[in-house]
């Protein structure tokens, strides 16, 4: 499994051994890891250009405009591609399509990953007998 995007957690709790129907002086400590993995823990790499962009494009395509009158749109209120450039249709289709497919990749769930159990028991029998 790739960790590259995954986030690690260490948990341990702590509980009084009974044995035999009686309290037994030890402390027992279950320990696990969990590893979380999610796209989101990179958060939203976009520039604030980047998003006006996208969330412009969005609006002139819920009002039905192609990518080409987009594209002319931006061209003629002074807008340049990231680099630089005068905007084409494909530049537009692109934006708005990659922009979808971070948003898929975001709502993308994985499952935690459980792993290393331990049980630790350590006897205080001799702790309890200096301290009482």
């Amino acid at each position: 499994m790739d960790f590259n995007n995954a986030s690690f957690e260490n948990y341990s709790t702590v509980s009084e051994a009974w044995c035999n129907g009686g309290s037994f002086t030890a402390d027992v400590i279950f320990n696990f890891n969990i590893a979380y993995r999610s796209p989101a823990l990179f958060g939203n790499n976009y520039s604030s250009y980047q998003l006006f962009l996208y969330q412009t494009i969005s609006e002139h395509r819920k009002k039905r405009m192609t990518f080409g009158d987009i594209a002319e749109w931006l061209n003629k209120e002074g807008y340049l591609t990231l680099r630089g450039k005068k905007f084409k249709g494909a530049h537009v289709h692109s934006i708005l399509r990659k922009r979808l497919a971070k948003e898929e990749l975001l709502k993308r769930e994985y499952p935690a990953i459980w792993s290393d159990f331990s049980l630790e028991v350590v006897d205080k029998t001799l702790v309890n007998i200096f301290e009482g």
